[in-house]
């Protein structure tokens, strides 16, 4: 009879080691399962992101502006200059609030800012060609 109970708990003691074992990696595949889920939303906001850098940007149509030429201190001036730019191939609306423009001289560089007035040395305006109601300062198709 001693042989039998002992083979009882050597049968009870083997199942609760598979149970265990079964639990432990259940918790394994959870952890798996939501750091896939995590890591795929932050490869899709980061395509995202990517792709809006890459298409969300605008092409300068044409260039156009006046300098003049001061004879007594020998001198150049800029006047002023318009750009007409278009949106890129598959670009999104812009908000040209936030845009910004490098202008690069023989005597320095500056990196301008809209303004919602007129335009300065440190700040450039803008002047819709279609003009619709609100679509200021928003590039859209």
């Amino acid at each position: 009879m001693d042989r039998r109970s002992n083979r009882g708990q050597v049968g009870i003691g083997t199942l609760i080691v598979f149970i265990v074992m079964v639990l432990v990696a259940a918790i394994a595949a959870g952890v798996l399962i939501n750091t896939a889920g995590f890591l795929q939303s932050k490869a899709e906001q980061t395509g995202h992101e990517s792709s809006a850098q890459v298409t969300d940007h605008v092409h300068v149509v044409s260039t156009m502006g006046n300098v003049t030429y001061d004879g007594g201190s020998g001198t150049h001036e800029v006047d002023y200059v318009n750009i007409t730019v278009m949106k890129g191939a598959d670009a999104g609306d812009i908000n040209l609030s936030r845009a910004t423009i490098e202008w690069l001289g023989p005597d320095g560089a500056q990196i301008m800012t809209m303004s919602s007035g007129a335009a300065s040395d440190t700040q450039f305006g803008l002047e819709p060609i279609r003009d619709e109601e609100g679509s200021l300062p928003v590039l859209v198709s």
